[in-house]
């Protein structure tokens, strides 16, 4: 009897596999053989998924950019449902890839030209997916503050050897809703 195969939980699969090669390799790091040999796979298996390496990184980019992604979760849970403080939880799962997203973000803008990051609409996808996340925690005036303080805590916390605490960057950013609020 044939096997019988879920393709959609198998494309799934090789998303969140592709996920990982993608945050290790950066975006030009392998061709779509080398993707595959990472992820176990035939090439041809992954092609007939994926037609393109760029489709590849666009399912992936998809999947990331999910808010259940975004705090840590798999597909089956609720974010609102199971998380007790969500900025934390955001800054949390966004530190343990952090290293990796930054090496993959900065080897998929090389060579690119201003104009053409800002059109990007996976970058454009990503930001709009924390900024998001970021107005429900302080409010659609201080999302994109948030979002620099988030970026460039997690950034310096990389630099200074994780000195700077979740809880500090998460401060940080709770205290533009307060600061807001406090009459001058």
């Amino acid at each position: 009897m044939p096997k019988v195969v879920d393709h959609e939980a198998y494309r799934q699969e090789l998303t969140t596999k592709a996920v990982a090669v993608f945050t290790e390799h950066g975006y030009h790091g392998l061709g779509m053989r080398g993707i595959a040999e990472a992820m176990g796979v035939s090439k041809s298996a992954l092609y007939h998924y994926f037609p393109s390496k760029k489709a590849l990184f666009e399912a992936c980019t998809e999947f990331i950019t999910q808010p259940y992604s975004l705090y840590g979760q798999d597909s089956d849970h609720a974010k609102s449902d199971t998380i007790d403080e969500p900025l934390k939880a955001l800054l949390t799962t966004l530190d343990n890839r952090f290293r990796g997203e930054m090496v993959l973000l900065l080897d998929y803008v090389k060579d690119r030209d201003s104009a053409d990051i800002q059109n990007d609409p996976l970058l454009r996808k990503a930001d709009q997916a924390f900024l998001n996340e970021l107005t429900k925690a302080v409010g659609t005036k201080h999302s994109e503050q948030a979002y620099a303080l988030m970026m460039g805590g997690l950034l310096l916390r990389l630099f200074n050897g994780n000195q700077t605490t979740i809880d500090e960057i998460q401060a940080w950013i709770e205290a533009l809703v307060e600061k807001a609020q406090t009459p001058d």
